[in-house]
């Protein structure tokens, strides 16, 4: 008898369990509890990042590689947002049991509802727009890449980071206000696959380039110099040049070059005799000066854009004058690619369309009663 009511026991448990636990999982309590619980977990949270610098980290990679790598070091200040990513897992798991019980009542109850058959519709879509914004979140948090600070130089092509094509910026223009405060900036970006360019795009803040997945997101822009306007010449004669920095010229001399070297915005001499630059400002700017004869460096200089007499290289009589310094614009662009905004956006506009045809479909039932 014993072992019969021991045996009727195990049975009943391994009827019951999976109820208990769908039951556990459909209860509008539990809701209300995981609710407030990510409240404070997530408050708790806001308070541990402040001034952290490891937090950086974090809009700087997929967050679920950044967790698997500086997280797992770091559980005592992390602890908290695997919390909330279980949470929200839980938070998934009891709002499509609620809505799989709610449509088994709506079935059995479907006469009774038919005056509100459009409300319930509404709720439903409100749960599955819930849905489709956690799948587009888990699905950014663990696939594609985020390249922070990416230089593109204007009329040289970036090739997009782990990506098969190339973006080139064709031109930067910036607007200002009359008190030199800055109105607006563009950037126009060409994207060139297999040689040919398949797009052109203005971008602006907030309006970025999208190409495969990809977003260029501009974050700075700026100007730079690019090398060094030079008069070269013999005697009396010159022709003016512009080389860019490490680049050689080919002189009318058979068998000599000449290299732009080093640029120095502030020039000046150490006790030792080197050359270095006091500051960034363009105080008293020069270039460096190599001159080749057979690919052999016979010959070094500095040219300066304030000295306009400038003697010839020793041993010949070629002269070199600066004159002034190209530019080069660039624009900062935040990279990522990220395979889930498309769904989270449409997640979105699901939950808030439903949630406004609900509350209208509430209306006009409590006025038909």
């Amino acid at each position: 008898m014993l072992g019969d009511s021991i045996m009727d026991i195990q049975g009943l448990n391994k009827i019951n369990l999976p109820k208990a636990i769908w039951s556990f999982f459909s209860s509008i309590r539990l809701t209300i509890y995981l609710v407030i619980i990510f409240v404070l977990i997530a408050f708790i949270g806001s308070f541990i990042m402040q001034g952290d610098p490891l937090f950086e980290g974090m809009n700087n990679e997929i967050l679920f590689k950044w967790l698997f790598a500086d997280g797992i070091n770091n559980l005592g200040k992390l602890w908290w947002l695997y919390v909330l990513i279980i949470l929200t897992f839980v938070l998934a798991i009891n709002t499509v049991i609620c809505n799989i019980n709610r449509f088994s009542s709506l079935i059995k109850y479907k006469q009774k509802l038919r005056k509100r058959k459009w409300i319930e519709f509404s709720s439903y879509l409100m749960h599955l727009g819930f849905l489709t914004v956690l799948a587009g979140h888990l699905i950014s948090s663990s696939t594609g890449f985020i390249s922070k600070g990416n230089v593109l130089y204007e009329a040289a092509p970036f090739k997009a980071p782990n990506m098969d094509y190339y973006v080139r910026l064709d031109n930067l223009k910036a607007d200002y206000y009359e008190g030199g405060y800055l109105k607006s900036v563009e950037s126009n970006l060409t994207v060139i696959e297999n040689e040919k360019e398949v797009l052109n795009k203005k971008v602006e803040v907030n309006q970025p380039l999208s190409y495969k997945g990809v977003y260029f997101y501009q974050v700075d822009f700026g100007e730079i110099v690019s090398g060094a306007n030079l008069l070269l010449g013999s005697g009396s004669e010159g022709k003016l040049y512009s080389l860019g920095f490490g680049e050689r010229l080919n002189l009318s001399e058979k068998g000599y070059m000449l290299e732009l070297g080093r640029l120095m915005p502030d020039f000046d001499i150490t006790a030792n005799g080197e050359a270095y630059s006091k500051s960034e400002r363009f105080n008293n700017p020069a270039v460096e000066l190599l001159l080749y004869k057979n690919n052999k460096v016979i010959s070094k200089t500095w040219a300066f854009y304030r000295d306009f007499k400038r003697e010839p290289f020793s041993g010949t009589k070629i002269k070199a004058i600066l004159i002034g310094f190209p530019t080069k614009k660039y624009a900062i662009m935040d990279i990522h690619k990220d395979k889930g905004a498309a769904i989270a956006l449409v997640g979105s506009l699901l939950f808030i369309s439903a949630f406004l045809c609900y509350f209208i479909q509430r209306k006009m039932y409590k006025n038909d009663d």
